[in-house]
């Protein structure tokens, strides 16, 4: 976490299942939520830096953990937020934490934020 960013609760741990690609806003921004088979939960920007398209309105392949974007068909790895096409792209992945029965997530502050 950079110190231009703070932690903060994005929904119960128990509301993201195994499998699941979640969008949800905090404090603005749209970030992508995903909880991977047999793994963590993982945070990413949730707009496409092509377009600027919802990443969370893709289509979701949990066997390959791969999301693909609904309007140009880019696609990522959300295992580590990589392009596979093109692959010159990358989403910007932010800190995930339990507390408790939360999640929280580590958001840039307005001097840090991800501009779509």
């Amino acid at each position: 976490m950079t110190d231009n960013a703070r932690w903060v609760t994005a929904l119960a741990d128990d509301e993201l299942l195994e499998g699941e690609v979640l969008g949800v806003e905090i404090e603005g921004q749209d970030i992508l939520l995903v909880r991977l088979i047999d793994g963590p939960a993982k945070a990413f920007q949730g707009i496409c830096p092509h377009q600027g398209s919802l990443l969370a309105d893709g289509d979701w392949d949990m066997d390959s953990n791969t999301l693909v974007c609904p309007s140009h068909l880019w696609e990522f790895d959300l295992t580590n937020g990589r392009g596979i096409n093109p692959e010159n792209c990358q989403l910007r992945e932010y800190p995930v934490r339990l507390n408790g029965k939360w999640l929280d997530i580590a958001v840039p502050t307005n001097t840090d934020k991800v501009s779509s």
